[in-house]
This record gives structure tokens, C-alpha cells and sequence, in this order.
């Protein structure tokens, strides 16, 4: 019931598909230039810069999911909402990777005092791709709630149900449960706005932000009329769906009602009543074999581009990662530091400053480095071990 300032500006400036545009971007550079980079050089002595490319996916990944809860978000990136579909599900497929190499095991406080820099951009990147895929979810739900707004119904739902058999991975990431873990002392964390915390009471009797996400996406996929066109419920499928039935408690219904229709719909399956479950096609009518089908095409001109010119480009851009204390190095430092840690930032990321150790509201801020927030000296006290050597190099930067 306020005015979207964030929203009506970056649609307003045409703005939404520039942020499409560079996270697919650095998607592109992460696969090929990135590791071209360490190759070249494997001990650098300061990763500030390179740590700066990867928050920034991050950074424009937050804006996309914040502003395409708004239908009219949607119809700003019509022409390349197939992109951004297309690069949303290939982070929740990183999602899996991530889960499967074992993210969600503790890290001791020993094993992080004792990274190399490198190994600590390759731990900051695992954790930024975890925050990105995490926001991914949003984003597809997004996408396939206003896939008629956007025009191109007919490509998306071929994506999602034919491509990439979406329902199933929705099912397998519910399963896997990646928003909790447990830390060195056995006790359980949460992921709240991009950090893990220890939960508080109202965690613990609340659904979580992204199941909450995870459930509704899967309610729209499977109740929507198109399903039935795209989208065959084979033994397999319904076997994955109907083991989801228990986790819909009443609990869980009463704090999100719409998904009473989605467990309908899957007692109506676990009894094999699925052949005329999509009967109400709502007026949606079947392609045929006229469909023209909406391809990604971002992504692909990316990595044609840069083709055979990885060594090269990775070389060329070294030399503006190199942060040797230089005054040029420094005022870019600034200069990026400023565009992330001010309080316009902190806004458009996540609705305020949350602390760094428990993931509370924050109003203090490491006088040092001016990019850590914490709610009190007793949390910043118990972060420094992790905090301090990221300290150290934007002070070195910057002072």
C-alpha cells in the first residue's frame, strides 16, 4: 500500500532488461573467463575485484526477484523473459550441484582462518551461487504466474514441462530441504537474506521463505491449465509427487491456504484419478502443430563472442584485478565499496541491514571497512575470526 519507488524506477528507465543482460553476463564469464584468470594466476595476493563481479550478479538477481513479484515487472522483459527462465533454472540446477558436493556440511572456524585467498573467493563464490539460486526460485514462480502477461505463454510453458521437466526438480529440491544445515556444534541454521543464522522462535513456527516459494511454484505448475498439453504424469512423476502429500501439514495450510488445492490435487493422484485431472483447460487451447517456440538467445551470443578469446580476454582482464595499493586502485575500490555498502544499497537489498552473525536487524556498522553491519559488539566480537582477513583487505584498499 506505498509507492514502489525501486519498481516504477528501474521499469520506468528500462532498466530490467540491463539487469538480465549482465547476469547472464557473468553466468557466461564464470564458466569461461573465470577459471582462465586462476590459471593464470593461482596465489593472487588480493581478490577484492573478482569477488566485486561475482556480488554483482548477486546484486542484479536480488533486483529481478524483488521487482518481478509485479506483473507489470513481467511485461517489461517480455522478449527475453525465455533468457531469464533459461538462466534461472540453470541456477537451481547449480543449486543441486552445490547440495550434492556437500555446501551444506559445517565449516570449522580452523578450516576458514586457514584459506588461501584463493580458497576463500572459491568459498565467497559457493556462497554467493547459493544466495543466487535461492533467489532463482522466486523467479521462476514469477515467471510461470505471469507467463500470459508476458505474451509468450506458449514457449515458457514448453520450457518448463518438456525441456526441463521443472515439477520434478521443484519435488527434489522440497526433499532436500537446502535453506537448513547445521553448524560445527551440531546446532540448526537457516538461510535468511543471504546469510545463515540461527533461527529464532518465529522461524521455527513459520514456513520459510523459500519453501514457501518451492510450494507455491509447484501449485502453479501443476494447476495450470496448459499442464495438461505439455506435461504427461507418467508412473514415475506421480510416485515423486504423492510422497509430497505428508509434508503438506495443516499447520502448513493454514499459513499459506491457496496450497489446500494443491493437496487435493495430489490425494486425487496417490489414488490414480489422474487421467481427467485436467480437464478445466480454461479456455486454453491446445498449439497443435502450428507453435512457433521462443528460444534463449543471450546466453548462446555470449559464449560465441568470446569464443577462442578466453586466454586473451582473461589476460587483458587481469591487469584491472590486480589491486596493488595503487591511488587508481583505490579510488575504483571506493568507488565500487560506495555503490554496495551505502544505505540506497542496503534498501534495494533484502529491505535493511541484517547482522552478519545472526541475521538480525542491524544498526551498527564495522568502522574499519564500513561493509560488515552488526547488531551489537557481542556479535561483531564472535564474526571477527571469519570477518577479519576480508577486513584487512578493504582496508588496505581504501585507507
Amino acid at each position: 500500500m506505498r509507492e514502489e519507488l525501486t519498481k516504477e524506477t528501474l521499469i520506468s528507465c528500462g532498466k530490467l532488461p540491463v539487469l538480465v543482460y549482465e547476469a547472464i553476463c557473468i553466468q557466461v564469464w564464470k564458466i569461461k573467463i573465470y577459471p582462465q584468470i586462476v590459471k593464470l594466476e593461482p596465489a593472487p595476493n588480493n581478490t577484492f575485484g573478482l569477488y566485486m563481479v561475482l556480488y554483482h550478479e548477486a546484486a542484479a538477481v536480488g533486483l529481478l526477484e524483488t521487482v518481478l513479484f509485479h506483473e507489470d515487472g513481467a511485461t517489461c522483459i517480455s522478449e527475453i523473459a525465455i533468457d531469464l527462465l533459461q538462466y534461472a533454472l540453470d541456477q537451481l540446477t547449480a543449486l543441486l550441484a552445490l547440495i550434492n558436493t556437500g555446501y551444506l556440511k559445517p565449516i570449522s572456524v580452523n578450516d576458514i582462518e586457514c584459506e588461501s585467498p584463493i580458497e576463500e573467493l572459491e568459498r565467497q563464490k559457493r556462497d554467493l551461487q547459493f544466495d543466487i539460486s535461492m533467489r532463482c526460485i522466486s523467479i521462476v514462480r514469477y515467471l510461470a504466474e505471469h507467463m500470459e502477461v508476458a505474451g509468450i505463454g506458449a514457449s515458457i510453458s514448453t520450457n518448463i514441462y518438456k525441456t526441463h521437466d521443472v515439477p520434478s526438480l521443484l519435488c527434489h529440491l522440497i526433499t532436500q530441504e537446502p535453506w537448513k544445515r547445521s553448524n560445527e556444534q551440531g546446532e540448526m541454521q537457516i538461510f535468511n537474506f543471504g546469510r545463515w543464522c540461527k533461527p529464532t522462535t518465529e522461524d521455527l513456527t513459520q514456513l520459510h521463505r523459500s519453501e514457501a516459494q518451492l510450494w507455491l511454484c509447484l501449485r502453479q505448475l501443476l494447476l495450470e491449465p496448459r499442464l495438461a498439453h505439455h506435461y504427461t504424469i507418467d508412473e514415475s512423476r506421480r510416485n515423486t509427487f504423492c510422497q509430497l502429500q505428508a509434508k503438506l501439514t495443516e499447520t502448513m495450510l493454514d499459513q499459506i491456504p491457496p496450497l489446500g488445492e494443491l493437496k487435493t490435487f495430489l490425494c486425487r493422484l496417490s489414488v490414480g484419478d489422474y487421467s481427467g485431472l485436467h480437464n478445466r483447460t480454461n479456455g486454453v487451447k491446445n498449439p497443435g502443430c502450428t507453435l512457433i517456440e521462443v528460444v534463449p538467445q543471450i546466453k548462446d551470443a555470449y559464449v560465441k563472442q568470446i569464443h577462442k578469446r578466453t586466454k586473451s580476454l582473461a589476460k587483458t582482464q587481469l591487469e584491472y584485478f590486480r589491486m596493488d595499493g595503487s591511488e587508481d586502485s583505490r579510488k575504483m575500490a571506493k568507488k565500487l565499496l560506495d555503490s554496495y555498502a551505502s544505505d540506497t544499497a542496503l534498501a534495494l537489498d533484502g529491505g535493511g541491514a541484517k547482522c552478519a552473525k545472526c541475521g538480525e536487524k542491524a544498526c551498527k556498522k564495522c568502522s574499519r571497512c564500513k561493509t560488515e553491519w552488526y547488531c551489537g559488539r557481542e556479535c561483531q566480537v564472535q564474526q571477527w575470526p571469519k570477518h577479519k582477513e576480508l577486513c584487512d583487505q578493504y582496508a588496505k584498499l581504501c585507507l
